[in-house]
């Protein structure tokens, strides 16, 4: 099984549409079931109890490390 080939910046695009959709009353964006999959194999992303995806502690830091400021960027 192939997983998801994220070009650069896409990983956190993603990563920061599932933790938008997972804020209170926001509008909720389509996440294509090939990318949720990959981010689930990835362990950035989780089902929740009412089956919405949440970001997982990996899944924020990944976030973090995408910033401009990320001390690796430097």
């Amino acid at each position: 099984m192939a997983l998801h080939r994220f070009q650069k910046g896409e990983l956190g695009h993603w990563l920061r549409i599932v933790s938008d959709n997972g804020e209170p009353g926001a509008e909720q964006t389509e996440v294509p079931e090939h990318v949720a999959k990959a981010l689930e194999t990835l362990r950035c992303i989780g089902a929740g109890a009412d089956g919405r995806w949440l970001i997982t502690d990996k899944g924020r830091l990944a976030l973090r490390m995408e910033e401009p400021g990320a001390i690796h960027l430097r």
